[in-house]
């Protein structure tokens, strides 16, 4: 494929290192990175065409989906597919994926796994999204991190899940699941487990920007750095909700000993981790 033809016949398409999940664009994989053509400047012939050169250039063993939840998701449909009930779509992301990784059987496996679902099917070599209703079971983190392990036994590959949230399906079902997909997408390589959803990510995902760009918390930032054990210190507090005994145990240490490290950084940062509006301050400055 010439990406410089291509630019040529499509000034507007962009050129990235991750796939954009929340705007509507034609994706195709080019060298490592990614090429997103607008679908608003395709017709359905150009569309077809594409298609076909993103095939050649995906794994031979890369299902392309022709879905109708696949094309709205794309933006192929402007409306969703009709169901009864309110949609939530899961998603996996697959790590070390080798040669020998067999597409069809995965999905079979995640049909059976997940059941009962709308549909299955990869946004990229390396995405899976699920579709269900609500008479879908309500997974815990156990049972979901059981799945994944007997996927990963089975399949040798891992994977990290994003378990998403029941959403009305109307107009606005689109724009929420692109942007769940970024969500994902950008907080993935921060996951200290397999599993995750919206409340295990929000905190950092909507407040980072305001974060990075603020010179009072780069500030802050700067003197919690200053000790290698107040991230730990916090992170406990945190974890056990302000609860300095259980703290103290999960770290294990004293209890006077745990109250000695926060009075110290109390004095140093000005910040009292007593306190659960300063306690979460210090929290994001952390994420």
């Amino acid at each position: 494929m010439d990406y410089a033809k291509l630019k040529t016949l499509y000034p507007n398409l962009q050129l990235s290192d991750y796939p954009f999940m929340d705007t509507d664009t034609f994706r195709i994989p080019y060298k490592n990175k990614w090429i997103h053509i607008p679908t608003e400047s395709l017709s359905d012939k150009e569309w077809q065409l594409l298609t076909l050169l993103k095939q050649e250039s995906e794994p031979a063993t890369f299902p392309v989906s022709h879905s109708k939840w696949a094309a709205f998701l794309e933006g192929k449909r402007e409306s969703p597919p009709k169901t009864t009930g309110n949609i939530r779509m899961t998603q996996l992301i697959l790590q070390k994926i080798d040669t020998q990784f067999d597409y069809s059987i995965w999905i079979d496996s995640i049909a059976h796994l997940f059941e009962p679902v709308l549909d299955i099917f990869f946004v990229t070599s390396d995405t899976c999204l699920i579709i269900q209703d609500t008479s879908a079971p309500e997974f815990t983190d156990e049972e979901m991190t059981g799945i994944l392990q007997t996927l990963e036994d089975d399949f040798s590959v891992r994977t990290h899940a994003y378990l998403g949230h029941f959403w009305t399906a109307d107009k606005h079902l689109k724009g929420v699941l692109k942007e769940e997909q970024t969500i994902f997408q950008q907080e993935v390589t921060h996951l200290t487990h397999q599993t995750c959803s919206l409340p295990d990510v929000a905190l950092r995902y909507f407040t980072k920007e305001a974060t990075n760009k603020s010179a009072i918390m780069k500030e802050l930032k700067s003197l919690i750095d200053e000790s290698s054990d107040w991230r730990e210190l916090i992170h406990a507090l945190w974890n056990s909700q302000g609860n300095v005994s259980v703290a103290a145990k999960n770290l294990f240490i004293h209890r006077n000993t745990l109250q000695y490290r926060m009075d110290r950084f109390q004095d140093t940062t000005g910040l009292s981790l007593k306190n659960n509006h300063e306690l979460l301050l210090c929290y994001l400055l952390i994420l």
